[in-house]
Formats: structure tokens, sequence, C-alpha cells
């Protein structure tokens, strides 16, 4: 009973650290910014495919999740708010499934009932294409398809999150922060 408790307790404790924001740059994505945005094309939960270039003129806020990661969990009501605030005005939003299984992922974006497309990455094969190592990773890509800013860690900050996105919006350099 005690050796099941410890491997537990590990167990709880690899998750947790799996997707801290806390990670002093060990989990960093590797994706250059200012680089192009990887080109992808993926299934969407809802059966449609859906490719990097959809959004080729509109700013696009792309976040790998996975529905085991409490940073994930706690990201995305302010996902959902900002997509609310935003898209109206032209920002684009999509969630993709990383490090995850399809069915957990899937059951994920039901409860969280995210208004904009989420899609499962088979393999991770598009998070590794980024550089992502963890998630949630966000990347801010402008309309033009480069990669304006990237972030690893939850975002729970609305005002955090709505700085980015005006900041993608009037395509300004991001200013680099001490975390």
């Amino acid at each position: 009973m005690r050796q099941r408790m410890f491997y537990a307790l590990i167990g709880l404790a690899l998750i947790v650290a799996g997707c801290s924001g806390n990670s002093k740059g060990s989990k960093e994505p590797t994706a250059k910014i200012g680089g192009s945005a990887p080109a992808f094309s993926v299934e969407a939960t809802d059966g449609r495919t859906v490719r990097l270039e959809d959004f080729k003129g509109k700013p696009l806020v792309l976040t790998f999740m996975a529905e085991w990661c409490p940073c994930s969990n706690e990201s995305a009501p302010v996902f959902k708010e900002a997509y609310k605030d935003y898209n109206p005005g032209g920002v684009e939003f999509m969630i993709l499934g990383f490090q995850d299984s399809r069915s957990r992922f899937s059951e994920f974006v039901k409860r969280q009932a995210f208004p904009f497309p989420a899609a499962f990455d088979k393999g991770d094969a598009i998070g590794g294409s980024f550089g992502v190592l963890a998630p949630p990773t966000t990347f801010f890509i402008t309309p033009e398809g480069k990669i304006q800013r990237a972030f690893y860690g939850k975002i729970e900050e609305k005002d955090k999150l709505y700085a980015w996105i005006d900041e993608l919006i009037a395509k300004k350099a991001p200013v680099e922060e001490k975390r």
C-alpha cells in the first residue's frame, strides 16, 4: 500500500511539473520568433479539415493543450473569453491536442465547449514542427503567417493574454518579459 501511494505521488508530481509554467526555459518552444509558422493540415473534432493556410490574412492564437494537464484546464476559460471578445474583430483561435490520447482530448474539448476549432495532433507531429515540448504552449501568429510570440505555460491572467493579442493585432514586436 505504501509503495502504491509513493508511486501515485511521484506520478502526480511529474504531471504537474510537466505542464507547469515555471520551467526556467527547459520547455520553451524552439520555433523561431519572426519565422514562418510551420504549415499543417489536421482533422478537427467536428470532422472538417483545418490547415494553417485557412487562417491567412487573420491573426491566429494557436494553443497546444492536453486533457490531463491542470495548466491546460486552468487556461481554457481565458481562451474562450478572449475568443468571444476578439473573434468578432477577426482574430482566430485554435486548440491542438498534444501529448494526449484522441479520446481524452475529445472529452476535454466537449467538456470545455470550445467555440473555435480544436483538433488532435496525432503523434504530436504538428507540435514537433513548432518545437513544442509540453502543454500548454501558445503561439501568436501574424496574418502573414509569422510567429510573433510563443509562450510556454498556463495563461490565467486575462490582461496578459489580451495584451499579447493586442500586440498581435498591432503587429508590434513583443517586449521580452521576465517571469
